[in-house]
């Protein structure tokens, strides 16, 4: 394989990670309404801030995508004004604080200290992001679908769990985990 072929393979498989990625995100959306759900930022992708030129590769704000973050609520709370609660998964593709991190599939549910009235502009996409592999050490994770807890000084509760991205094999795994979603959020 000569170098051009070689490149052109290993951007095709990106783009090819990021596209079947959203697809999962879609299909999460579509299970999860049948529930009540809904996401916060409509069609956006929740992922990092706007790009610099002085950026470097280490840093978050590369052009490939750190995660692909989608937080949701209950259709009734957002329109009462009322959420204590969300749903939130994020796709970690890789962070610049673990230089082997495999792509992670990272499901949650997260409670707040209070009400909030508006959601959509409270949430901040990193939040999970930085809850799973910031506050916690990712090292300290349980890991393959293992229940986490992390409850920070400001009293926001997230209760997580981690998949290897990879090891989502087929649609019918991917609603199994909406439905774990669903269990945890009516539970807690």
């Amino acid at each position: 394989m000569d170098s051009n072929t070689s490149i052109i393979t290993s951007i095709n498989n990106v783009r090819h990670l990021v596209n079947n990625s959203i697809l999962m995100l879609r299909d999460l959306d579509t299970a999860l309404s049948k529930h009540g759900f809904q996401p916060l930022n409509g069609n956006a992708l929740g992922t990092e801030t706007s790009k610099n030129i002085n950026q470097s590769m280490v840093q978050y704000q590369t052009f490939f995508p750190q995660y692909m973050a989608r937080p949701y609520a209950l259709t009734s709370d957002i329109l009462a004004n009322k959420v204590n609660k969300i749903i939130f998964t994020n796709i970690q593709f890789y962070h610049s604080d673990y230089e082997d991190l495999p792509p992670a599939l990272v499901n949650s549910v997260m409670l707040f200290p209070e009400y909030v009235e508006d959601a959509k502009k409270y949430v901040q996409n990193w939040w999970l992001k930085f809850v799973v592999y910031e506050d916690e050490n990712w090292e300290d994770v349980k890991k393959h679908g293992e229940l986490n807890e992390n409850i920070d000084e400001e009293g926001f509760k997230t209760i997580f769990w981690c998949q290897d991205l990879l090891s989502i094999d087929g649609q019918r795994e991917l609603l199994q985990e909406a439905e774990r979603l669903v269990q945890v959020f009516f539970d807690k």
